[in-house]
């Protein structure tokens, strides 16, 4: 009976391991027939399941649910459709495939230039190896080897996932042939990532919330969320984060960097509501314009009801001219930092 029972458990595993292309509810994705697919029909391999996923997004299907195999869907880069809902089932892992990524930019997945796509992912991840991408013996040095990459796209909405162990950032907002407009992250968590939890390039009509962005280390500027434009005519307008914890990263916990922009950018918008700073070993918050009141950009970035706690430096860094009225802390409190509670430059 030992034996028998040893032979069908060996027989499922490989099943798990390698799964045959289903060829007829392909087709009826492709003909309209099929709304909602699922990633297996284009088949998995656990060596490497790039082609199979790819396919899967490229098919056009409404909504593909990727399931959880009993092992991780090693890919290579991914890049994301339009106008469709891909579901990671609880337990799915999305692994980047070890010894590639060589690229300095590649990037687990990348939503670039499209519209209305929706990654839903509670109790799902994304993972891939940082500590190959730092090892110079392996790697050129880089900082853009995100998990997730979102430029010049519409009407995108990021669920439950977590995304650990890039070579960059969690989540990246960078610039494409139109500004990043109308996305939604929620109850997300990025861990363990190189350069940020998350970056804002560029972003309008962005909401954040229940996130949890934390561990970050690596290369700087290590920090929980940065909003830093590279250039003045980017925009960070009606962005909102709320419920978000910053924690245990390698530097400050919510950062603004603007002195790209300037006196003639788009006046930013910012609202930071409910948020938290917990362990940070930089600042809890901290904002940095130009120095010079006729270059300085303009706007509003407000925190309301935020904590900043047991950070290294400063629990709130402010660098900005004395007349520029940009940045609002209201019913905010500052505990346990090694600094001064607020720092003025």
């Amino acid at each position: 009976m030992r034996f028998t029972f040893v032979a069908i458990t060996l027989a499922l595993t490989a099943g798990i391991a390698s799964c045959q292309v289903n060829q007829e509810m392909i087709d009826q994705v492709a003909a309209g027939e099929v709304t909602e697919a699922h990633a297996s029909w284009w088949g998995f391999n656990e060596e490497d399941s790039t082609e199979a996923l790819q396919a899967a997004i490229n098919s056009g299907a409404e909504k593909l649910i990727v399931e959880d195999m009993g092992e991780p869907w090693i890919v290579t880069p991914i890049t994301c459709a339009g106008n469709q809902e891909i579901v990671f089932e609880e337990g799915c892992e999305l692994l980047a495939k070890r010894g590639e990524f060589k690229a300095k930019n590649a990037t687990l997945v990348t939503i670039n230039g499209v519209h209305n796509v929706t990654l839903r992912g509670y109790g799902a991840t994304f993972r891939m190896w940082q500590e190959d991408y730092d090892n110079p013996d392996l790697y050129e040095k880089a900082e853009w080897r995100h998990c997730l990459q979102i430029r010049g796209s519409k009407n995108i909405e990021v669920l439950g996932l977590t995304l650990r162990d890039s070579g960059g950032d969690g989540i990246y907002f960078g610039r494409g042939g139109e500004t990043n407009d109308g996305i939604h992250i929620k109850d997300v968590v990025c861990d363990n990532n190189y350069r940020q939890g998350i970056s804002v390039i560029t972003a309008r009509n962005l909401l954040i919330e229940d996130t949890i962005m934390r561990n970050t280390s690596g290369t700087p500027p290590q920090a929980g969320i940065d909003f830093e434009p590279n250039n003045a005519d980017e925009s960070l307008v009606n962005i909102v984060m709320r419920n978000c914890l910053t924690e245990n990263n390698n530097s400050t916990g919510y950062t603004f960097y603007l002195r790209p922009l300037n006196a003639e950018s788009e006046p930013v918008s910012v609202r930071i509501e409910n948020c938290r700073s917990v362990g940070d070993l930089g600042y809890g918050a901290r904002v940095i314009t130009d120095a010079a009141l006729e270059d300085s950009v303009t706007g509003s970035i407000e925190f309301v009801g935020c904590t900043f706690e047991n950070t290294r430096l400063s629990g709130i860094y402010v660098s900005k001219p004395a007349e520029r009225g940009l940045v609002r802390f209201e019913d905010c409190e500052v505990s346990n930092t090694a600094g001064e509670a607020l720092t003025l430059s």
